[in-house]
C-alpha cells in the first residue's frame, strides 16, 4: 500500500525536521500543512524532503487537516496518517497503526494514549481529565466505547474519506467529528497503545480550558444529531431526577404538610414538564433520522442503477 503522512504544523521550527525525517523511513510521502506559520517552519520541512502546503494566514488545525485530506484524495495514496508536528507523536509508532489497517482488520486507527503503559503517567492532570469528559461525551455517538477521542495520532484507509472529508467542518472538533461521521458510516475502528511526550510544549490552562469547551460543545451537537435518543433521553432523566430530588427535599422539609409547598411542587412540575419534552423529542428526531437515511438509501440505489 501507498501511504502518506500529513503533518498539520504552525511555527514548529524546532522539531519539524526531525518529525519529517523520521516519518519518511515508515511512509512513502510526508505531507507538511504549514499554517500560516510566521517562522521557517515550511523552509525547514521542504529541505527535510517534505510535500509543503501552504496557508497564507493561520486557519485552525481543522483546515489543515482538511487541505492535507483534499490534498491525498487526488493523490494515489491507500492510507494517509496523521501526526503532530511539535514532536508530541513518536514516528517510529507509524507501523504499530499501519498494521492492523495493512492487515484490513480495520479501516481506522487510532494511537491511544489510554491503551499504553506510560501514556497516562505523562498527560498533565487537566488533558486526562479533559480527555476523558470529551472521550465520555464522543463515545455516546459511536458504536462503541473510544477511550481517547482526542489523539491526532491516526491513521485512516483512503476509502473512509468520502463519509466525512465533505461533512466535516475546521473547527476545534475535528477529531471527534471524523471518528463519528466514520462510524456512522460503518467502517472498522479499534485503538492502538501510544505514547507521547509533553516535555517543553506549551500547554497553557487557559487555550487548554477555551479549546475543550469548543471540542464538547461541537462533541453535543454531533451526539444531538447522530444518537438523538441518548441525547435526549439523557436530558429526560437529568430532569426527571431533578424533580424527584426537589420531591424528596420537600417532603423532608415540610412533612407534617400533605401536600407540597406551592413554590417545590412549580419546581417539580416543570421539571417534569421539561423532560416529557426532551423525551419526546428524542422520540421524534430518531424517527426523521431513520426516514432521512432510508430516503438517501433510495437516492443512492437509483443513481447507483442509472450510471
Amino acid at each position: 500500500m501507498k501511504v502518506l503522512a500529513a503533518i498539520p504544523a504552525r511555527n514548529e521550527k524546532k522539531a519539524i525536521s526531525s518529525v519529517v525525517l523520521m516519518a519518511k523511513e515508515h511512509v512513502d510521502t510526508v505531507l507538511v500543512v504549514d499554517d500560516g506559520s510566521t517562522d521557517k517552519t515550511a523552509l525547514l520541512a521542504k529541505l527535510a524532503g517534505a510535500e509543503v502546503v501552504s496557508h497564507k494566514v493561520n486557519l485552525g488545525k481543522g483546515s489543515a487537516i482538511l487541505t492535507a485530506l483534499k490534498w491525498a484524495s487526488r493523490r494515489d495514496y491507500d492510507v494517509i496518517i496523521f501526526l503532530d508536528g511539535d514532536g508530541q507523536h513518536d514516528p517510529c509508532v507509524i507501523p504499530d497503526l499501519l498494521e492492523p489497517i495493512l492487515y484490513d482488520d480495520v479501516d481506522i486507527t487510532i494511537g491511544s494514549r489510554w491503551y499504553h503503559d506510560e501514556g497516562l503517567s505523562k498527560m498533565p492532570f487537566q488533558r486526562v481529565l479533559g480527555n476523558w469528559i470529551l472521550s465520555t461525551t464522543t463515545s455516546l455517538s459511536l458504536s462503541k466505547v473510544i477511550k481517547d477521542s482526542q489523539s491526532g495520532y491516526r491513521a485512516f484507509h483512503m476509502r473512509t474519506l468520502p463519509s466525512f472529508i465533505h461533512a466535516m467542518e475546521s473547527g476545534f472538533a475535528v477529531e471527534s467529528e471524523m471518528i463519528t461521521l466514520a462510524d456512522k458510516a460503518g467502517f472498522r475502528w479499534k485503538e492502538v497503545g501510544m505514547s507521547a511526550t509533553y516535555q517543553n510544549l506549551d500547554t497553557s490552562t487557559e487555550s487548554s480550558w477555551y479549546h475543550g469547551i469548543k471540542v464538547l460543545g461541537r462533541a453535543l451537537h454531533l451526539l444531538r444529531l447522530n444518537k438523538p435518543v441518548r441525547f435526549f433521553g439523557s436530558m429526560s432523566i437529568m430532569f426527571f431526577l431533578l424533580a424527584i430530588g426537589v420531591s424528596i427535599w420537600g417532603r423532608m422539609y415540610y412533612p407534617d404538610e400533605k401536600l407540597l409547598p406551592l413554590g417545590a411542587l412549580y419546581v417539580v412540575s416543570s421539571f417534569t414538564i421539561i423532560a416529557s419534552f426532551f423525551m419526546f423529542s428524542g422520540i421524534m428526531m430518531a424517527g426523521l433520522n431513520r426516514i432521512s437515511d432510508r430516503i438517501f438509501n433510495v437516492i443512492g440505489e437509483m443513481m447507483k442503477r442509472i450510471r
